[in-house]
């Protein structure tokens, strides 16, 4: 199997836990993010292994084309982007209103779900 097939497939893994988590304990999340940025060496080293996982993602398939490849360069660029942004501006993500957001938890947990299984099963 291709490793763009591997990637796209452990991506829509994660997006349905991800989403499956929101739905089941998603009152849990503000209580998370609270606890995961009053440790700055921890949100430095996520910052760190994201920005290594979208490197590694971009210097394999930074395709542009009309394929599912399109996928995985968009997701390695979020993650390098989220990456950066853990290490240089950690205040921003963790001044996102999560508590007002909680209403919206189960419906994007569902979005979520649905959008994984739909990838994993298109592929």
């Amino acid at each position: 199997m291709e490793l763009a097939f591997v990637v796209a497939k452990v991506f829509a893994i994660y997006l349905i836990v991800s989403g499956a988590f929101l739905v089941v304990k998603g009152k849990t999340l503000p209580v998370i993010l609270k606890d995961f940025f009053a440790h700055p060496a921890v949100v430095y080293l996520t910052g760190v292994i994201l920005v290594f996982i979208g490197s590694v993602m971009l210097i394999q398939y930074n395709v542009w084309s009309s394929s599912f490849k399109v996928a995985v360069t968009i997701f390695g660029w979020l993650a390098l982007a989220k990456g950066l942004t853990y290490i240089f501006f950690p205040e921003l993500l963790s001044e996102l209103p999560v508590r007002k957001m909680r209403s919206w938890f189960g419906i994007l947990g569902v979005i979520l779900v649905v959008a994984g299984i739909f990838i994993f099963r298109a592929l």
